[in-house]
Order: C-alpha cells, then structure tokens, then sequence
C-alpha cells in the first residue's frame, strides 16, 4: 500500500472518530467447513462449505464527511436436500454510504446495499435485493463508545428489519477488547503477547438465496440461512498489517431451510404471517472450522 493512500486512510478514521478501536480492517476473508453433517430425518450426511470475503474503500470528501464503498462477497455449498445433490449459492453486495461526523460526540453511517443473492443458474427479479443501514455513533471517552441503529433489507422472503445496539470497549491495560454489534455479533478477544490474541466470537445472521431449480413439484423456490455460531479463535499478526485467525466452534441452531412461499414481515425470532411449509430436510448442529486471513490498518 502506497504512503499517499495511507496518508487518505488515517485523514479517514480520524475524521470518524474511531476512538479507542485505532485500526480498520480493509479486506478480509474466511473459509469456514463443517466436515460432516447429519439430516434430522435422513441417515445421509453432507459437507458445508462457507466462503466470505469484504473489501472497503473510504473516500474522503471533506474534514466531516467520507463516502464509503465496497463489496461483500458469500457463497455457502452443500447438499440442501438428500436427493438434490451439492448445490452453490452466492450473494454479491455492493456498500455505498457514506460517514458524518455530526458533533464532536455523535456520527452517523449511512448505506444502501444493492445485492444479487441466487445460485446464479438464471437470474431474474428474485434474484435481487436492496438493505439499508443507519448505525449512530456516540464516544462516551477514548475507551468507549455506543452505537443504535437498524439494518433493513427486502430477502426473498419478504421484508426483513434488524435493530442494532453497538458497544466497543478497551480495557486500562489495552489487553482485553470487546466489540458488540448485537444481534448480529460480538466479540471479545485478550491480547497476550505483541503478535498474538485470543478470543471468542458470536455470529448470527440471516440469509437468503433464490433457487432456480425446482424441487419435486414445487417451483420458485428458495433457501433460507439462519445461522447462530460460537467460536473461539487464535489471531497471529504476520506483519506488514496481514493478520490470520484460526477458528474452532459450533453451531447453535443453524437451520438452511427451502420454502417456497414469503411472509409478511420479519424481525430477528419472529415472523409475521408465517405460514410456510419447509421443502427439504435440515440439518442438525454441528462443529465448524475456519480459517481467517485479513488486512489491519493500525493507526499506532
């Protein structure tokens, strides 16, 4: 990385006010496997592959304002159903917003993010969604800092609403980080030694992907990720800002569900106007494994 971009970078984050979280991690990427996993009504078994990769690109526009864009890449593979055979799905994410710094205490995030979301065999109108995200900001002291806001996004099975609560925390030590972005994550990690970390992770989310083939007799169809996973991790810093973290957890509720029909309105738990019937079976919980590779900006 060139020293002008980097110059553009720390005009960036500081003009966001990261506070005590003095770093941004501008790419990222992860490969995660569960080796083997059982059908809850099938003795077959499947293999689930998970591959997920960031970039972000700020653009600074005046001392108060940052346009932020990026792209976000998923695709998870496995055998859905018993008698479908191994299937890909993907989504592709495109991150434009941009960052304000209102007051000295308060920022704002503001995103839309465009997204095709399918197996990609014939894309069409489902194949498609829009999300929105607002998340504010307040630094309570160089240590902490607060965040609210709400993630939205029209999922192939109807609008989908999820409020945020943020947390970020340094202990006086500097060794134990915390970081809560709830419900959809957090994390909590102890620094040892210089290059290496510690920590535990929570990752939830929902996903959904349109499935262009048909199942049986049934048509437009489509598969719905909830994922609820806990891990613990090894983080070591190679240098040059490039940082690896081995993963060890487990799944907790992790459902990969086919249906064919929408609900009304969803919020993380609950569904309005849910009436649907599941066209596959679903897997059980399982024990996962990934691998972590990703690139640190540290301010220090």
């Amino acid at each position: 990385m060139s020293k002008g971009a980097i110059s553009l970078i720390f005009i960036l984050l500081c003009s966001i006010k990261l506070s005590a979280q003095s770093y941004i991690d501008l790419i990222s990427s992860d490969y995660a496997i569960t080796p083997a996993i059982s059908f809850d009504s099938s003795s077959q078994e499947t293999k689930l592959h998970e591959i997920n990769a960031e970039f972000t690109a700020p653009i600074v526009l005046t001392e108060k304002t940052t346009v932020l864009a990026g792209l976000i890449y998923e695709n998870i593979k496995a055998d859905f159903d018993p008698s479908r055979g191994e299937e890909s799905l993907s989504g592709f994410t495109l991150k434009l917003g941009l960052n304000h710094q209102h007051s000295d205490k308060w920022s704002g995030t503001y995103l839309i993010l465009p997204k095709i979301s399918s197996d990609l065999n014939k894309l069409g109108p489902k194949d498609y969604q829009l999300g929105a995200v607002i998340l504010m900001k307040y630094v309570k002291n160089e240590a902490m800092n607060y965040r609210l806001g709400f993630y939205s996004n029209t999922e192939r099975f109807g609008p989908f609403v999820v409020p945020l609560f943020g947390l970020y925390h340094l202990n006086p030590s500097k060794k134990i980080e915390t970081k809560l972005l709830l419900p959809l994550s957090a994390d909590v990690n102890y620094s040892f030694q210089k290059r290496m970390r510690i920590g535990l992770n929570f990752k939830g989310q929902v996903r959904s992907f349109n499935m262009s083939s048909n199942l049986g007799n049934y048509e437009s169809l489509y598969l719905e990720k909830s994922a609820k996973d806990l891990y613990s991790y090894v983080q070591y810093a190679m240098g040059n800002g490039i940082n690896l973290q081995l993963c060890i957890g487990r799944s907790i509720g992790r459902t990969y569900e086919v249906y064919d029909e929408g609900v009304k309105f969803g919020i993380p738990l609950v569904y309005f106007g849910d009436n649907r019937s599941i066209r596959n079976f679903v897997f059980q919980d399982s024990w996962l494994f990934k691998a972590r590779l990703f690139y640190r900006l540290n301010l220090n």
